[in-house]
């Protein structure tokens, strides 16, 4: 009994740590050895793995959160983080954590000679990433969306593909997405949290189905597709790394830390030389990152997937006004719904098929199901027969071939009869004179602008306007729907007097070969003159019309009472401009209060 006792024991401290176990001390400590050697805590990829970047002191800092370092120092110290790893996750009792921390077990079998008998086998995890059978990547822009601010300049995921998923099967995929968690949050408290990072957030993996369902379905936005160069083995180094980043988050901001930073951090992981984060300092625009990968030469392929939003206006904008008004009754009373116009079998049924679609986008908008309804619509157009071809939607313009969102404004004019040269730079994104291709239309979002100007007559040279923020949403009114356009625009004046400009209305297409479109706003201003309250309220104007993709033109007016003075007073202003790829020329000019300021500008893209 006593010698079967040793046996035992004598296996459980000799053998067994080398056979059963697979780990011992000594190869433990030879790991260490090798990563030390080696310099392993200095490569490039673990510092990706573990999302370290360097502060302006030259250390080592990671903003992720949760329970995702295993040394205490981990989040400040590569070196002690890798070598904790490597004791943690090479110890008998602790071994479970190889199947935990997936990425950095994928990274260590690259840069260790690590014995097979130190690898444990996750059959759950294996199990779970044979299902998703992820071979390709593709990075996801779903187009721009002023409703919310914090969409507004577009949002960016990935997509996991899995061969199997051929044509309509895509949908089965996987998307992967970051984003912040808001709670219920809404409106300008939404808005200030998410600049300041108040939100944390994390990735997240689901059906792709569900992403096209909640972006062109539900918020009527384009999704673009581009495939991504990567290998088998990169997309799986990817889904490793996601796995073990589960439970952990980071603070979320809307300028820089969003959405598209964190999608570039995932693809620097696999592709760590390329640094694609260095690229932008503090403001990351998710279309800037899109370019950017595509002029790395990282894009193969692109494909847009139109929103229930765009079937829609192609065949509004394909019916005459009858043709409107029997759509507008169809809509109303879809059971009840007879033809009361006099219109040709194909007229009737170019109705039916856009009161399916606009029948279609209700469901998703109102979350409730009407399948009586488009049953009664689908029997009426049945009876019709063949006689429309399929529908043809116009492609939009890729969004690669938008402008850059930075620009540099270079003008010379004269305000109130006093010469001036002009220096603008604005950090993003676009304006109402700009070409609009790749971009929605009749938009204007300008965040981050200064306008410097040197007169010559007194040599003075003066920040004549900053802004903060401005923004003017136009969503054209039609039969059926009545969006509200809306306006805000925040910043200072010269002598740095602050304002606070808003307004709301409504924006109508004119139906002409040149898309024009007409802005109607009740308008309130909210200003600092001769350091004393300023306050004006009336109406606002504007015509926009697109000759061509490069040339346009601008027309608005104002007429506003004077909170203080008591007297109506009117703001006009005017402009065209003639752009070429990154450059533009332009002429504007304003009058308010008499006093006249005109200046013609080279723009310059970048």
């Amino acid at each position: 009994m006593v010698l079967n006792r040793f046996l035992v024991f004598l296996f459980l401290t000799l053998i067994a740590p080398h056979s059963v176990w697979g780990f011992s001390l000594e190869q433990t400590g030879s790991y260490k050895k090798i990563a030390l050697e080696k310099h392993l805590a200095e490569n490039p990829q673990w510092l990706k793995l573990g999302h370290y970047h360097k502060t302006w002191t030259g250390n080592y800092h990671s903003k992720i959160l949760g329970n995702f370092f295993l040394s205490p120092l981990g989040a400040e110290n590569p070196e002690a983080e890798l070598l904790t790893t490597i004791d943690q996750l090479f110890s008998a009792d602790q071994s479970q954590l190889q199947c935990r921390y997936l990425g950095r077990m994928h990274w260590l079998k690259t840069v260790l000679p690590l014995k097979n008998e130190d690898l444990v086998t996750c059959t759950e995890r294996d199990e779970w990433k044979k299902k998703l059978g992820a071979k390709e990547a593709y990075i996801i822009f779903a187009a721009g969306d002023l409703t919310s601010p914090g969409s507004s300049f577009g949002h960016t995921f990935l997509r996991l593909h899995n061969p199997e998923n051929t044509q309509q099967k895509e949908l089965l995929d996987y998307g992967v997405n970051y984003a912040a968690l808001t709670g219920q949050d809404a409106g300008a408290l939404y808005a200030l949290k998410g600049l300041f990072g108040f939100y944390p957030g994390n990735f997240s993996m689901l059906p792709y189905h569900e992403k096209i369902r909640e972006y062109t379905n539900l918020e009527g936005r384009d999704l673009w597709e581009y495939k991504l160069k990567l290998s088998e083995s990169d997309v799986e180094f990817m889904v490793d790394h996601l796995l073990e980043l589960d439970g952990s988050y980071s603070y979320y901001y809307f300028s820089d830390e969003n959405c598209s930073y964190q999608i570039l951090e995932l693809i620097n992981l696999v592709r760590p030389k390329m640094n694609l984060t260095q690229e932008f300092s503090n403001f990351v625009i998710p279309l800037d990152t899109v370019r950017l990968l595509n002029d790395d030469g990282f894009l193969e392929s692109e494909k847009v997937r139109p929103s229930l939003q765009a079937e829609w206006r192609t065949r509004y904008a394909g019916l005459s006004l009858g043709e409107k008004k029997e759509l507008r009754d169809a809509v109303k009373t879809p059971k009840e719904f007879k033809f009361t116009e006099k219109l040709s079998n194909k007229e009737k049924a170019e109705v039916l098929e856009a009161s399916m679609s606009y029948m279609a986008i209700k469901e998703y908008r109102e979350q409730k199901e009407f399948k009586d309804e488009r049953y009664a619509l689908a029997v009426q157009r049945a009876k019709l027969g063949q006689i429309t071809g399929p529908m043809i939607i116009d492609p939009p313009a890729s969004p690669l071939l938008s402008h850059r969102a930075m620009g540099a404004y270079f003008g010379y004019g004269s305000y109130d009869e006093k010469s001036y040269f002009s220096f603008k730079y604005r950090r993003a994104f676009h304006d109402l004179l700009s070409d609009d291709t790749g971009l929605s239309p009749f938009i204007h979002l300008e965040v981050l602008s200064l306008e410097f100007r040197y007169f010559l007559t007194s040599q003075n040279l003066d920040l004549t306007h900053f802004t903060f923020l401005n923004i003017l949403s136009t969503s054209p009114t039609n039969i059926l729907d009545h969006p509200v356009s809306w306006t805000v625009d925040i910043g200072t004046r010269p002598k740095l007097a602050p304002y606070f400009d808003f307004g709301a209305g409504s924006s109508f297409d004119v139906a002409q070969k040149y898309p024009t479109r007409w802005v109607f706003l009740g308008r309130m201003e909210n200003r600092t003159e001769d350091s004393k309250y300023a306050g004006y309220a009336g109406a606002q104007a504007l015509l926009m019309t697109k000759w061509d993709p490069h040339f346009r033109s601008l027309f608005g007016a104002k007429y506003l009472y004077s909170l203080q003075e008591h007297e109506f007073f009117w703001d006009n202003q005017f402009g065209i401009s003639v752009s070429s790829g990154a450059h533009e020329v332009r002429v504007e000019y304003q009058n308010r209060h008499e006093i006249s300021d005109m200046k013609g500008s080279y723009i310059y893209f970048f």
